[in-house]
């Protein structure tokens, strides 16, 4: 099943985003298999076109194909990122995906 997550950083987490992103990166490997899609969320003006300065992440949206929902909850609340208390706003919710059709 798709699941996905949606995370919000609280205002004034860089420093801390900067500082745990080896311990998330690290915490992520296990389950490369299972995240379908991952990227951080930036303001407008970051230019994405090459390597985005951890400092400029305000968050991150992962999808994960997990067999439930306790499985995607729990892979957010093992991340390092969710324990040291980086996010604002968390949303977890299955996923219908209609584009592109799956195979």
């Amino acid at each position: 099943m798709l699941y996905a997550i949606t995370r919000r950083d609280r205002p004034g987490m860089a420093a801390d985003r900067a500082r745990l992103q080896p311990a998330h990166a690290e915490y992520q490997k296990a389950f490369l298999p299972l995240i379908v899609y991952g990227g951080g969320m930036v303001g407008d003006a970051v230019d994405t076109t090459g390597d985005v300065d951890i400092h400029d992440v305000i968050g991150n949206v992962l999808v994960l194909d997990v067999p439930d929902r306790a499985a995607a909850e729990a892979f957010h609340r093992d991340d390092p990122y969710t324990q040291a208390g980086l996010f604002e706003t968390v949303i977890i919710e299955r996923l219908w995906q209609r584009v592109p059709m799956p195979a």
